[in-house]
């Protein structure tokens, strides 16, 4: 298991990079993992500070600056075919042409920036990054899954989830839970988002035999939603290959497959 908190993301392998000249602004990758907290970095973007969240979108020209000796994070570069681990003592690291997306990953970035604009719901901008993180919404309601339905599926094995919602008040209290038939709760995971939307699990054992599991985000005047996913063994999905499994599934149904995608995206 990666020894950082994941919090987001995506590795693909090119045949072939094509190398043009990149300007300030430009794509690179993402961030893949940090420890931590986001407070304990700085994302800059010229004169701006952006949100440091999974899925964040990485652009030539940001510097990364972390803030204490302790901490590190992970970048995926190149259109996700480089791995950067930046410290304290490469600390600030600043992000250069040679990280940008290659023109032969240009069909595949565009199918992923149309899924994260879809799951952040945003509305994409021709020569713009992907929105990072999830808007946080109202803090006076009570916490919303939107995208886990009564279609959703995840594909069976041992992984680590991401998990994100909108609304309500930080902190939150998460737990990942089974309910067998005729029996009391059986919690497999529970944590607590301090100043967050979102939070990475440990690595939970997902089967065919429980099928059936929940999520349920709690904040802090004890609102709370509950909604539920089914895992699912990737021989008994009709069509779904051994190769290149990530590029098929985000040909599918949005509503039955966005948390799976999700998860790709984030355990890599």
């Amino acid at each position: 298991m990666n020894p950082f908190k994941k919090t987001a993301i995506l590795v693909i392998l090119a045949s072939s990079l094509i190398t043009v000249q990149a300007k300030t602004g430009e794509e690179t990758g993402w961030i893949n993992a940090f420890k931590g907290q986001p407070k304990h970095y700085t994302l800059k973007r010229g004169n701006e500070t952006v949100p440091v969240a999974p899925l964040t979108t990485l652009l030539v020209g940001d510097q990364i600056i972390i803030k204490a000796e302790q901490h590190r994070m992970e970048l995926m570069l190149q259109g996700g075919t480089k791995s950067v681990v930046v410290t304290q003592s490469n600390s600030p690291f600043l992000i250069t042409e040679e990280g940008k997306v290659p023109t032969a990953l240009g069909e595949f970035w565009k199918s992923v920036k149309g899924f994260l604009s879809y799951w952040y719901d945003t509305t994409p901008v021709e020569g713009h990054p992907i929105t990072t993180g999830l808007n946080k919404g109202d803090e006076k309601q009570s916490p919303s899954l939107p995208w886990l339905t009564h279609s959703t599926r995840l594909i069976a094995g041992e992984r680590a989830l991401l998990l994100q919602w909108r609304d309500g008040k930080a902190p939150f209290r998460v737990q990942v839970t089974h309910t067998p038939l005729w029996k009391d709760t059986i919690i497999l995971w529970e944590g607590t988002a301090e100043n967050t939307h979102w939070i990475t699990t440990t690595a939970l054992n997902f089967d065919t035999k429980r099928k059936y599991y929940r999520v349920t985000v709690i904040d802090a005047n004890g609102k709370k939603v509950t909604r539920g996913f089914r895992a699912i063994a990737s021989d008994k999905i009709a069509g779904y290959p051994q190769q290149d499994s990530l590029t098929w599934l985000l040909q599918q149904d949005r509503h039955k497959w966005g948390f799976e995608i999700l998860q790709r995206l984030a355990q890599q």
